[in-house]
């Protein structure tokens, strides 16, 4: 198995199984959605026990802590994306985005194949107005794994509200229906509403947003 597989593996395992992650830029407020894990793969037991310690702290919004904690694991681990990462989402949620951003290309340049990574790189980008980069890390998120969902779904948010781009919103909305986990109802009630929205801005038939469930 390649590092970057690996660390893509470490990254869902350890953090997006763990770790509830924020959606940026849905309507009236973030929406927060909790990502599979993949199957388990052999770690370092002392990284496991680490990275677990520093999810408990991030978690808790013991972000001092977490960041103490994530900055450690970077010193022992320097080959994983993921406390990269999480400092990037760490960083961004107390203000501090140009730290975030920094960590998070970090993150890619780690592991160019980690969607979570670019996905996060993205989320910032965007708070930060910088749409055409957040476009980027999107497409790059997507390209690193197709059946992301939240890549889809962030990609859709960018082009319906801050792109103008509404055939391309609806086509990512779309995508994202169709790749969602079939537990994740609050998703699925809000993206389906756009998605009928949107279709008849374009003058699609609205019923078809349910079309195949």
């Amino acid at each position: 198995m390649s590092r970057h597989s690996t660390d893509k593996s470490f990254l869902r395992l350890l953090f997006a199984a763990l770790l509830t992650l924020t959606l940026a830029g849905c309507g009236g407020g973030a929406k927060v959605v909790q990502e599979e894990g993949e199957a388990p793969v052999e770690y370092p037991s002392d990284a496991t026990t680490r990275y677990a310690r520093a999810l408990g702290f991030m978690d808790a919004r013991d972000d001092a802590r977490a960041i103490v904690e994530f900055e450690k694991l970077v010193e022992s681990y320097p080959e994983y994306s993921g406390p990269h990462v999480n400092l990037g989402i760490i960083h961004n949620r107390n203000g501090r985005p140009d730290v975030a951003m920094l960590e998070l290309q970090r993150a890619v340049e780690i592991c160019s194949g980690c969607a979570v990574a670019y996905n996060q790189l993205g989320i910032v980008q965007r708070q930060e107005g910088l749409f055409a980069e957040a476009e980027r890390s999107y497409l790059a998120a997507i390209a690193a794994d197709p059946d992301y969902a939240l890549a889809y779904l962030n990609l859709g948010v960018l082009y319906d509200l801050y792109r103008g781009r509404t055939a391309d919103a609806l086509r990512y909305y779309e995508e994202f229906k169709a790749r969602r986990r079939p537990e994740a109802i609050d998703q699925k009630d809000v993206v389906d509403k756009w998605i009928i929205d949107l279709k008849r801005r374009v003058g699609a038939p609205p019923q078809s947003a349910e079309a195949g469930e």
